[in-house]
């Protein structure tokens, strides 16, 4: 219903252009908040809680969007960004651990209360014949923000750390402003295009590849922003080489996610998230075996491609399934799995790394995926998620008849 509203199309992109800025921010600020903390003389163990610590933030407030979404509306998405912006400029500030470890769980905080409404939105809006390429260009945006943020943040960092950190911070503000022109005033979703009936609960069963994958992009990706640029930087690359390794797999995001929308919706969702899936754990292996410099540039930018596909590509396998007035439910809960993900993620890869060496995160990261695919394989699939009609409604008039 709502993607025959003629402003969706003009929502869509300004959605995009609001999680461009966003993503500017944590591209920036993830990669360098563990070059700040490894600077003043923390472990890898540290590094991964401070980030694990961001994700919980996110978890934790999930939980509480979708009531957000209906009481404050735009000012939920635009509190969230505001958040995001002031943490990533006050983090360089501090020299307190628990001061950072605070900032960071408020940083969480802001993600969950600007991304989950602005993907509710996009699913919501979304034609379901082109839903995977609604999701690719809103992918492609927040990709494309990360890696500037990198690109920027990185070879910065060596000169003017704190600046670099502001320029997140003021770039993100913007964003916000953004956001509040492209989002409806009252309720995010229109209380006339909710259902009467309760809203289908989204549960793992009925959905388990898509919040599958939605934890195992997570634990990838908390692990790989936080240590990627410290594991290729012990490599002994430079500086200026790893922004350039770290933008070849940020390059595979911002290139190949619209085709691998656009082929998802012409051949199937699930076969492309299946592939996406394998061949992931192809490119895990070959990072970690570390073959030289252009087979693992080769390497990053298939692993770039593959692990930011999945998210979208399992959220529109969500969307297929969930009917309209539960996709705020959904969403959340999609988000809350996916964070879940990138809780344990650094601290797992960080464990790993102190046990058994720098490339032992990529073998972790391979068996995770290959769980959540066995795992998918012998659950038993459950019934699409549709709302149900009110029992009163046909019994109605055998009563009056009888």
């Amino acid at each position: 219903m709502s993607a025959s509203r003629p402003d969706s199309r003009r929502t869509l992109w300004m959605l995009c252009l609001a999680s461009c800025g966003w993503a500017f921010s944590f591209g920036l600020g993830a990669p360098l908040a563990s070059l700040w903390l490894r600077d003043a003389g923390r472990g890898p163990r540290v590094i991964g809680l401070n980030t694990s610590l961001y994700y919980l933030g996110v978890v934790l407030a999930s939980f509480a969007v979708p009531y957000l979404m209906r009481h404050a509306g735009r000012w939920c998405v635009v509190a969230g960004i505001v958040t995001d912006a002031v943490v990533t400029a006050l983090f360089p500030w501090t020299d307190a651990l628990p001061l950072w470890f605070v900032l960071r769980l408020f940083g969480g905080v802001g993600t969950a209360l600007s991304l989950i409404p602005m993907e509710t939105l996009v699913n919501h809006n979304a034609p379901k014949e082109r839903r995977a390429r609604d999701f690719g260009y809103y992918a492609f945006s927040v990709a494309l923000g990360v890696a500037l943020g990198s690109l920027v943040g990185l070879p910065m960092y060596p000169l003017e750390p704190r600046l670099a950190f502001a320029l997140a911070g003021i770039v993100t503000l913007a964003s916000a402003l953004v956001a509040w022109f492209a989002l409806p005033a009252g309720q995010l979703i229109q209380p006339e295009e909710e259902s009467e009936s309760e809203p289908t609960s989204p549960t793992y069963r009925a959905n388990f590849l898509s919040y599958g994958t939605a934890w195992v992009q997570g634990f990838l990706e908390g692990g790989l922003i936080t240590f990627l640029s410290l594991y290729l930087l012990g490599r002994d690359y430079t500086e200026g080489q790893v922004s350039l390794l770290v933008g070849g797999l940020f390059a595979g995001v911002i290139l190949c996610q619209v085709p691998l929308a656009w082929l998802a919706d012409r051949l199937g969702r699930l076969p492309i998230l299946l592939a996406c899936h394998l061949l992931m754990i192809l490119a895990l292996m070959v990072v970690g075996w570390y073959p030289g410099t252009a087979t693992l540039s080769v390497a990053l930018f298939v692993l770039g491609t593959c692990c930011g596909a999945l998210y979208p590509l399992g959220l529109a396998l969500l969307g297929d399934r969930v009917p309209s007035n539960g996709l705020a439910r959904a969403n959340a809960l999609y988000l809350a799995s996916n964070c879940a993900g990138s809780l344990s993620g650094p601290v797992l890869f960080g464990l790993a790394i102190d046990g058994f060496g720098p490339s032992a995160p990529f073998v972790a990261g391979s068996l995770a995926v290959v769980v959540v695919l066995g795992a998918s394989a012998v659950s038993r699939r459950a019934p699409i998620a549709r709302p149900q009609p009110e029992p009163h409604a046909e019994a109605m008039p055998r009563r009056l008849a009888g």
